[in-house]
């Protein structure tokens, strides 16, 4: 199927990409660091001379969404909207786009949650955690019904899989990679499976 096409299929997965890469090229590229960060952070960021200052959660809703906008290099930004595209347009291909944006949001909302519990006030971004919450929808709702979306080839799963193991051992951090949001991660993966298990059983119902 030809991109536009694709692209016209599943609008939600390409406007993810699209707003990651816009957020982006203003937050590196046209420095806008400080007010993106200081509006995008999961907890206020108060910029001084000597750095940042981090504050607490507070009324600021959108806070738990905003981080997945959040990326700190072309390579964080690339790998992920490869797969924000990849798991998305299968999802939103098979289940709409209401069902996808409904998932982004649960996800965005849970595993931005799991990061600040585990790591407490700091900075953190990235689509990481929706992407393991895609791909662990995928994997769950197929496991009850198979072929219900389109399958990841096991190879890339199997990537994911090891990818978070690494980080979560904190090989990354030691290979220089810097600090790597391992709760997003995990509990992005633990809030796809659990949603792609109750979609995927009640659509064997609705089959039935």
């Amino acid at each position: 199927m030809p991109l536009p096409s694709k692209i016209r299929s599943s609008p939600i997965a390409f406007v993810l990409v699209a707003l990651s890469t816009l957020v982006f090229l203003l937050f590196k590229e046209l420095g806008l660091y400080g007010p993106l960060l200081q509006l995008f952070n999961f907890v206020p960021v108060e910029l001084t001379s000597r750095g940042g200052r981090l504050g607490e959660p507070g009324g600021d809703w959108w806070r738990f969404i905003t981080p997945t906008l959040l990326h700190f290099s072309w390579m964080h930004l690339v790998f992920n909207c490869l797969w924000i595209w990849e798991f998305g347009r299968r999802i939103e291909t098979s289940l709409g786009s209401l069902n996808l944006t409904g998932l982004y949001l649960a996800s965005a909302v849970f595993s931005n949650s799991v990061q600040y519990f585990i790591s407490g006030p700091s900075i953190f971004g990235g689509m990481s955690g929706v992407v393991y919450a895609f791909m662990g929808f995928i994997w769950a709702g197929n496991a009850l019904r198979p072929n219900w979306i389109e399958p990841l080839p096991p190879a890339v799963v199997g990537f994911m899989l090891i990818w978070l193991v690494v980080g979560l051992v904190g090989a990354l951090q030691i290979l220089g990679a810097g600090a790597i949001a391992n709760g997003a991660h995990l509990g992005g993966l633990v809030i796809g499976v659990l949603l792609g298990g109750v979609f995927g059983l009640l659509s064997r119902f609705d089959r039935s």
